[in-house]
């Protein structure tokens, strides 16, 4: 058995700092990795969003339509709002749906959206805990 000093150093030091080594050389952290685990969920809820947009709403509403200030707005808050615990992705992207088009239709009421909640199961109590987080991230930042 070859014990090279690069095989030791692999073996031992490098899994005792819970690291590896990447290709070009510098060390993979449990922070990067973090950051990375991090964006790739943030892109995936991001494609989410375009996919209920553009295939369910529209299947389910008839002509659901929604602007580009309204989709910037949604993307927005999907990468700085932590996900909710206790919903699906999909019922805290379509709860980021309803909250754009509320904030953006002074016309519009909640209980216009009420449907739309009970199509995706979503309960008024986890809409309105909702709406309270929202309030509270618009007043820290």
């Amino acid at each position: 058995m070859d014990r090279t000093v690069e095989f030791l150093l692999n073996n031992y030091y490098y899994k005792d700092k819970k690291t590896e080594r990447l290709a070009s050389g510098e060390l993979w952290s449990t922070e990067h990795a973090v950051k990375n685990m991090r964006e790739q969920r943030t892109y995936e809820r991001l494609n989410k969003l375009e996919t209920i947009i553009n295939d369910k709403m529209s299947k389910s509403r008839g002509t659901f339509i929604m602007p580009k200030a309204q989709k910037d707005r949604a993307r927005y808050l999907i990468k700085h709002l932590d996900f909710a615990g206790r919903t699906t992705e999909e019922q805290y992207i379509v709860m980021i749906i309803i909250y754009v088009k509320l904030e953006s239709n002074h016309n519009a009421r909640p209980i216009h959206y009420y449907p739309m909640l009970e199509e995706y199961g979503i309960p008024v109590t986890t809409f309105i805990s909702f709406l309270v987080k929202l309030n509270k991230f618009h007043l820290e930042n």
